[in-house]
């Protein structure tokens, strides 16, 4: 091989690497919104209050061990009807709701009065919006034929009765679908305003949440006429979700950033959203958002020069490729690179 075309050779190999490198890193520029993790954070909330909860249990037993619900045919069995996992967290004339963290993942437990206890039973109605489709109430106490419960049950919606008698204890366990982001609804009714004919004594007079501490459990006190959101997400956050912008831009030309943006908090909250180039804010919108809610919002701004540059929205970033991205106009550095290797191709053809 003379060294023309070794030579020649040599300046195709390098120019075949420069079109490789150069295709993948225009395919680089353009990102996409971070991934979000899973949960670690759960609150609950009612009105314009919000509050912080943390799960019970250890991760070992599974929700329906830790309820241990007992009737006459299980083994362990019991005439009294009611949890006997769970005794250590019930209360006289108090209805109660809880996360668990078993086994089987997290689940939300709805626990009413105390088994051996001295109320005179009790009667609720609550209706369970947005709950996870992957998830099943995998507890329903009491769910057996001739039972005064009521269990139904409607693709993402429940509603739930419960009847009991003096000295026992109802609730309800649900399970799956909670290890990633939900947001369930719950609007109760107690006593007289149940969605049954109360037989008993009995009253609840009062409704909380229960959460962990290092040191055992604290009680979170619930208005018993209005509905709670129970959700993963912390009390006052937002994030932008999805970031984009106008595949094809021209330097000059009007360019559109659209943002999606979601509540995660447990509260309806107005949120500042700024919308940024290169680090300068060139535009701020605002919207309210209920718990939960996603809404797209969108901008326009105009880049006067052709290359690579960084939009942002809140806490978002992405880079984005405006015109040729190399500040030669009719060339990108791909056309540069192709145009090069067909002309050594020309010149290995001649030699």
């Amino acid at each position: 091989m003379n060294p023309a075309t070794y030579s020649s050779l040599t300046m195709f190999a390098v120019v075949a690497s420069l079109v490789v490198s150069s295709t993948f890193g225009v395919a680089a520029v353009a990102g996409t919104a971070t991934a979000q993790s899973g949960p670690d954070t759960y609150t609950i909330s009612q009105g314009d209050q919000c509050t912080t909860i943390e799960p019970l249990g250890n991760g070992h037993l599974t929700v329906e061990e830790f309820y241990d619900y007992r009737t006459p045919n299980t083994s362990p069995s019991s005439h009294s009807y009611s949890s006997h996992g769970t005794t250590h967290l019930q209360e006289d004339d108090t209805s109660s709701l809880f996360l668990y963290e078993g086994g089987d993942g997290l689940s939300l437990v709805v626990l009413h009065d105390r088994n051996r206890g001295d109320s005179g039973g009790g009667a609720a109605t609550m209706t369970f919006t947005n709950l996870p489709k992957e998830g099943e109430w995998v507890v329903e106490d009491d769910n057996y034929d001739g039972a005064d419960d009521e269990f139904d049950h409607r693709d993402t919606s429940s509603r739930i009765t419960w009847l009991w008698s003096e000295g026992r204890s109802d609730g309800a366990a649900f399970n799956g679908g909670m290890d990633d982001d939900f947001l369930i609804e719950i609007s109760p009714r107690f006593n007289s305003d149940a969605a049954t004919v109360q037989s008993t004594d009995g009253r609840i007079s009062e409704w909380d949440a229960v959460s962990a501490t290092q040191t055992g459990t604290e009680r979170i006190s619930l208005d018993m006429d209005k509905p709670v959101v129970i959700q993963s997400g912390s009390c006052s956050s937002h994030t932008v979700t999805e970031l984009t912008m106008d595949e094809t831009v021209s330097p000059g030309e009007s360019a559109t950033i659209e943002a999606t943006v979601k509540n995660d908090g447990g509260v309806t909250k107005n949120v500042t959203v700024p919308f940024t180039v290169d680090g300068e804010t060139v535009d701020e919108q605002e919207v309210s958002l209920d718990p939960g809610e996603t809404v797209t919002l969108s901008t326009t701004t105009t880049f006067d020069e052709a290359g690579t540059y960084t939009i942002g929205a809140a806490d978002q970033t992405k880079d984005v490729t405006v015109g040729n991205g190399d500040g030669l106009p009719g060339f990108g550095v791909t056309a540069v690179a192709v145009a090069a290797l067909l002309g050594t191709l020309v010149v290995y053809r001649r030699l």
